[in-house]
């Protein structure tokens, strides 16, 4: 049965036994700083650290191009959400852009944003003719 992050919805390597893929918990530690520690399925909707830390899961939406997660009732697409934490709020007019142009690579560093004309010349650089 294939496995899927608890945070992404990635599939995730046999091997793993946290539950996360490595870029989310390399986000996670990022965003807590230096901090170390193991994280554990509560109930399905809540992880709890050993430091005693409580994080609530999003349901990961994959009906869509672009994996959505629901944030106070708001669809938001989980591309957008890394680029706004790492490369700050979307200006006026911008796209958050994937380098690779694949969807499901929500690393920080293949996310930029972007004028719809560099996202045009991305897909002509990565040969992806239409966005199905």
């Amino acid at each position: 049965m294939r496995r899927f992050c608890e945070l992404c919805d990635r599939p995730l390597a046999p091997a793993n036994a946290s539950g996360w893929c490595r870029e989310c918990a390399l986000i996670v530690s990022a965003r807590l700083g230096a901090v170390v520690e193991e994280w554990r399925d509560l109930d399905g909707e809540h992880v709890v650290s050993e430091h005693g830390r409580v994080a609530r899961l999003l349901k990961v939406d994959r009906s869509h191009r672009y994996l959505r997660v629901s944030i106070g009732g708001q669809k938001r697409y989980v591309h957008q959400l890394v680029t706004e934490a790492f490369h700050g709020p979307r200006p006026d007019g911008l796209l958050a852009l994937h380098a690779d142009d694949d969807p499901l690579n929500l690393h920080a560093m293949n996310l930029r944003w972007g004028t719809p004309a560099e996202n045009a010349a991305d897909r002509r650089r990565n040969n992806r003719k239409e966005t199905p």
